[in-house]
């Protein structure tokens, strides 16, 4: 990113000192920079993936107090709140396709395609036998494969019917992108996933530490399957996801918490994270090109104050309040080590910010070098069990992976004379699939509580899918449980998505009708 700006600083010193010259020079012919001018070298196409990378910034950034986190945490039955500054999600009141939140993401995320468009496009038409390196253009590709990909399965999970967009816009007469249909967003993450995962490598150097990777690309393409097998029915999907988890170089940590620790990011049950900064130890932020001290952006940064009840001094809880842990999944999981570890208090939740595992940033902003861990293997165990589930195959093989989750979430919780609700194993006898369902789902509940774009996904492609139904849920403690006292709105099945922000529906002609309900 510095070095980016030092080429941007360079052409407008050059600009400028055209446009101040003396009346004499006036007919000085002026200094054309295009981008034909660009892709001249390994560094310049590395420069365009970091640009890339660098939009993720912006799901995770503070925003001046306007933080979009409520999106990815607050619409399941997990985690609540107290107070209702984000009643737009926690109770879906008020919920409107001129929300800021839903604007800004959706515009944010057609920023990050854009950019990966252009990789994508330059990748297969600039001329790169010149290069240092010609090879490393193709895991650039993949990369943008990679991070395009990620864009359009969460599209898909969050508005469905977001335009579908696969070449780079630069002409006027295409920007009236159709809305998509069906499964197309996640039709295109799964072919884009399945390209990265022949082009990326296994792994980068330690200073490129948090570039996707063929383990990224391979996890989000078993997991993009399992969704869409639960939206399209099609079998076929989960076998395909069963079969790709023994390709997957992964491993659960022993110890639960390092999945929080900035002291263990990038760790071996990580298959990716948002790189939040320079963490301890010194390696540099593969985001951060000549990353240092200047105006605050030696650190990317996240914010986890919603995580945090002011025991530790190393964050800032300038969001207003800190999250909890819904009745509904204390009643039933409290005293889980995954869960009872975290609780502070009336149920308040230290997932990501309990000392010592939180670092401040090194800037002057409230926020965190602590990683968002955006895909971890325990997800896919969990995963690769419901699809054994789902086709009919042995119910034995589906607990198995459950207990390797088990094991060492009580392992862990021993190793720290936690000794309370430690999870015992699952009788691998069992044989009703119905049965053994429900335990995986209430597995994912636990293990994965209060992680980013978790929980309302899991609901909403079980009740595509018909395993539930979240059809009149309320803000009960049998459905979303919320500690707020205000009415939940909740409508089914309008808000099982976010609408298509309005100035996309003012802006597209395309557009016709936004989301249903909306």
């Amino acid at each position: 990113m510095k070095k980016s700006l030092k080429y941007y600083l360079i052409i407008s010193l050059l600009v400028l000192s055209v446009s101040s010259c003396d009346s004499d020079r006036i007919d000085a012919q002026p200094i054309s920079v295009t981008e034909n001018d660009f892709f001249t070298n390994n560094v310049e196409f590395e420069l365009t993936v970091i640009s890339a990378y660098a939009t993720l910034t912006d799901y995770y950034f503070f925003r001046g107090n306007n933080f979009l986190h409520e999106i990815y945490h607050m619409r399941g039955d997990d985690i609540t709140e107290d107070r209702g500054n984000r009643a737009a999600f926690e109770l879906f009141a008020g919920l409107t396709a001129s929300n800021d939140k839903v604007s800004y993401y959706f515009e944010r995320t057609y920023r990050m395609i854009q950019r990966c468009n252009v990789i994508i496009e330059k990748s297969e038409t600039i001329d790169t036998s010149g290069f240092e390196d010609p090879a490393l253009v193709q895991k650039n590709r993949g990369e943008a494969l990679f991070l395009r990909g990620l864009a359009y399965f969460n599209l898909f999970n969050l508005y469905k019917s977001a335009p579908l967009v696969t070449e780079r816009i630069s002409e006027r007469d295409k920007v009236n992108t159709p809305p998509s249909e069906g499964t197309q967003l996640l039709d295109q993450a799964i072919l884009d996933f399945a390209e990265a995962e022949s082009l990326l490598p296994e792994t980068w150097s330690s200073e490129n530490m948090g570039r996707a990777t063929r383990n990224a690309a391979t996890g989000f393409l078993l997991k993009s399957l399992v969704f869409r097998g639960d939206y399209s029915g099609n079998t076929a999907d989960y076998t395909k996801a069963i079969s790709l988890f023994n390709t997957i170089s992964r491993q659960l940590t022993d110890a639960y918490t390092d999945n929080f620790s900035v002291y263990e990011v990038n760790n071996e049950e990580s298959l990716f994270e948002f790189q939040s900064g320079r963490p301890p130890g010194g390696l540099s932020n593969a985001y951060l090109q000549n990353d240092g001290a200047w105006r605050g952006v030696e650190s990317m940064a996240a914010y986890w104050g919603f995580y945090d009840t002011g025991n530790n001094p190393s964050n800032n809880n300038i969001g207003g309040q800190t999250w909890k842990v819904t009745e509904k999944l204390f009643s039933m999981y409290g005293d889980d080590p995954r869960i009872a570890f975290f609780i502070d208090g009336d149920r308040y939740f230290t997932k990501y910010g309990k000392a010592p595992f939180d670092v401040p940033a090194t800037s002057f902003m409230p926020t965190s070098l602590n990683n968002p861990r955006i895909l971890r293997y325990a997800d896919l165990i969990l995963l690769t069990a419901e699809a054994i589930v789902k086709t009919g195959g042995s119910t034995g093989d589906a607990i198995e992976l459950v207990n390797r989750v088990r094991k060492r979430a009580r392992d862990w919780a021993e190793s720290i004379e936690f000794s309370s609700g430690l999870p015992a194993d699952y009788s691998t006898a069992e044989t009703d699939p119905q049965k053994v369902l429900k335990w995986i789902m209430d597995e994912r509940f636990v293990e994965l509580c209060g992680e980013e774009n978790m929980r309302f996904n899991d609901l909403k492609r079980w009740d595509a899918k018909g395993d539930i139904s979240l059809q009149n849920w309320g803000g009960g403690i049998e459905h979303f449980s919320t500690d707020l006292s205000a009415t939940m709105q909740f409508e089914y099945p309008k808000h099982l998505l976010l609408p298509i922000p309005q100035s996309e529906m003012d802006r597209n002609a395309a557009f016709i009708n936004n989301n249903p309900g909306y």
